[in-house]
């Protein structure tokens, strides 16, 4: 055969293209490999899910704060039959207000965290792993190192949790009026337990 490679190809397509061909398309069911069936499974899935928060709590020493304590809440949508028995992921909306020794920090943002709530508890008490980013906006007084002690200060904030150990780093950046010689913007971190 002078084209065997022209040929094997034509034929290679046509085999393709027999079972597109052999279907039958239905106006009403999904063209390809998923049925209709499996597709209202997945519907009926993603409809019975259920909003679901959980508290969170925090001490950790950082700077620009000193010695501070948090609380605040996650907000994640989750399949109701979730039970959490053993674990659970919630990803959604954090928001947490901390007042510490030198100055308070109001945080709100997104949070993904793998933890197991206590049987009749509203906290996250056992954290496995988790990670958030937040806006995070911060009044300093009392005993701030910062110059001068009191002032106002915006910005963003990561924080990254291991059982029992939390770390976060962030950067903020002046919005009260502060001496000439003051840097516009404060570099964060911190140590602490919770989330």
């Amino acid at each position: 055969m002078p084209n065997t490679p022209l040929v094997a190809g034509a034929l290679a397509l046509g085999l393709l293209a027999l079972p597109a061909a052999a279907q039958e398309v239905d106006g009403d069911a999904p063209a390809g490999p998923l049925s209709s069936e499996v597709v209202d499974r997945v519907r009926a899935d993603v409809d019975e899910t259920s909003l679901r928060w959980l508290g969170i709590a925090r001490v950790r020493y950082s700077i620009p704060l000193d010695f501070s304590a948090g609380a605040g809440a996650v907000l994640a949508r989750m399949p109701a039959s979730y039970d959490c028995t053993t674990f659970c992921e919630y990803r959604g909306f954090v928001a947490q207000i901390e007042p510490g020794s030198a100055g308070g920090q109001l945080g709100v943002g997104y949070a993904r965290v793998i933890a197991t709530p206590k049987p009749r508890s509203a906290f996250l008490n056992n954290v496995y792993v988790g990670w958030s980013a937040r806006a995070v906006l911060v009044r300093t007084w009392g005993d701030s190192e910062l110059d001068p002690a009191r002032q106002t200060l915006a910005g963003f904030e990561g924080q990254f949790a291991l059982p029992r150990l939390s770390f976060n780093l962030g950067v903020l950046r002046r919005i009260s009026s502060a001496h000439e010689g003051a840097g516009r913007y404060v570099y964060t971190a911190g140590v602490g337990w919770g989330f």
